[in-house]
């Protein structure tokens, strides 16, 4: 397990390029190191919070071991309040921790106090670093890295497409997933030199750019659901994962919700996207135009796909939601 001086070390040899995520597709240097400065900061605010915690147990138990006269009547009504605060305002409200913390900080005082412990007490539980663990469940299945050599003979290799349904194009070898979880597949290359693995928002299917070749996978059988064109070029998220957004040939957009795609743009650019941000219903940024030759301003209503660019009127997306569903 690594201490907060490891973490914070790490963190500095990759902001210096000496190192390298292993998972590029994941995070970047600059994104990792700021992790691992994140969780340094968190372990040291929670191992300092448990030594306070501690000392307020041994305080208590020394004021139970002193036992004044009025320290009974105090305590019971103390405890009696905060119970009284904690019905009144409902669970999860302050008063509610509050009462939680008083019971076990008397339940560590009493047994300091009664109970001569022989054993050394267990160390405290390290938290998790993501706070929802369907996230780092994300994270291990679309974790992947380019195989620059064959894999060993005993390993197995998924080709996608399968063997003989390919057009002869050259193919690339990733690992995808961690641990014994993991598995390579042997993915036709497409027209540009992107690659991209990421879980789709609906959990089920990972999103495969090969470089350029787009394809949906079942994550769990491993299988091709379909192949998405052979031009991606550049993916984006939002934060709460529900929503994917592909770009293809830098002319058209492609999403996917948590029930599948949602809809995908007609041509909305002669070649290039920039400045792109999600609000919270539309997706905004600037493409590029032809005639006059310059950049416009548009966005795309993430409920139905309809692009407007600034000045213009309304385009409908290309019918295409539901190609594929979540099995």
């Amino acid at each position: 397990m690594h201490t907060p001086r490891a973490l914070r070390r790490e963190a500095a040899r990759l902001r210096q390029g000496k190192t390298e995520p292993r998972y590029k597709n994941l995070h970047s240097a600059e994104d990792l190191a700021a992790i691992y400065e994140r969780t340094a900061r968190r372990d040291e605010m929670f191992e300092q919070s448990v030594r306070d915690f501690k000392r307020i147990a041994r305080d208590l138990a020394r004021i139970l071991e002193e036992s004044p006269p009025e320290l009974q009547k105090t305590m019971e009504a103390f405890v009696l309040q905060t119970m009284q605060s904690a019905e009144e305002q409902g669970p999860g409200s302050e008063a509610a921790r509050r009462y939680r913390h008083v019971l076990r900080l008397a339940w560590l005082g009493y047994q300091r106090h009664f109970h001569k412990r022989r054993q050394r007490t267990p160390r405290p539980r390290r938290v998790q670093l993501a706070p929802d663990p369907s996230v780092e469940a994300r994270y291990e299945e679309a974790a992947a890295e380019l195989l620059t050599s064959p894999p060993s003979p005993e390993e197995t290799v998924i080709a996608i497409p399968p063997q003989g349904s390919d057009s002869g194009r050259e193919c690339l070898l990733m690992r995808i997933g961690t641990g014994k979880a993991s598995w390579i597949g042997s993915f036709e290359r497409g027209h540009t030199n992107v690659s991209i693995v990421s879980m789709l928002p609906d959990g089920k299917h990972l999103f495969v750019a090969a470089g350029g070749a787009g394809y949906v996978i079942h994550a769990k059988s491993r299988t091709l659901v379909e192949t998405i064109g052979t031009e991606v070029v550049d993916a984006m998220q939002d934060d709460p994962l529900t929503l994917y957004v592909v770009f293809h040939n830098g002319t058209t957009l492609e999403a996917f919700g948590r029930t599948g795609r949602l809809w995908k743009t007609d041509t909305i650019s002669s070649g290039g996207f920039r400045r792109m941000s999600l609000a919270p219903d539309a997706l905004v940024g600037e493409a590029r135009q032809p005639w006059p030759m310059g950049w416009a301003r548009f966005s795309v209503k993430l409920a139905t796909g309809e692009v407007e660019f600034d000045g213009r009127g309304g385009s409908a997306a290309s019918d295409v939601s539901g190609v594929f569903t979540s099995s």
